[in-house]
């Protein structure tokens, strides 16, 4: 049996303090923190809010490189909880032969969130994920956006 995937959204705003980032993926009145570095939850905003600079960033070069070798990511997939930890899928689209082929990598969810955001692809978290890292949106004071 599939386990069920609910799609999330980031919220735009991410939470820092002294030793650690927030960034946030909500739906409904269900929101999932995740604590990732600073300059993570930077580069997530920045790609959120479509920030360009002068020269590619390592996830906007990742995303160039994956379409010039006419691939996409089509999902990603925060799929498990072990030990206080979140794991992730990065969904890769190809074509050969012309059919469509399919590659899943395990990757940081703070690195799938990134290059989601720059993609403009679905963002998913597994139902048994969200039951128990969830929190409800309205006790985090989160607002909607």
């Amino acid at each position: 049996m599939k386990e069920k995937l609910i799609k999330m959204e980031v919220y735009p705003h991410a939470y820092h303090t002294e030793h650690y980032s927030e960034i946030i993926l909500v739906n409904g009145d269900k929101a999932l923190p995740i604590y990732v570095s600073y300059m993570q939850a930077e580069s997530i905003m920045n790609g959120l809010h479509g920030k360009r600079f002068h020269r590619p960033l390592t996830h906007d070069l990742f995303i160039q490189v994956i379409n010039s070798l006419g691939a996409s990511i089509k999902k990603v997939v925060i799929d498990d909880l072990i030990e206080g930890v979140f794991m992730a899928k990065l969904y890769i689209e190809y074509y050969r032969d012309g059919e469509a082929k399919e590659i899943v990598i395990d990757a940081r969810p703070s690195d799938c969130i990134a290059l989601a955001v720059r993609e403009g692809c679905e963002i998913y978290v597994a139902e048994k994920v969200l039951k128990e890292a969830g929190r409800n949106k309205e006790e985090m004071g989160i607002e909607s956006f």
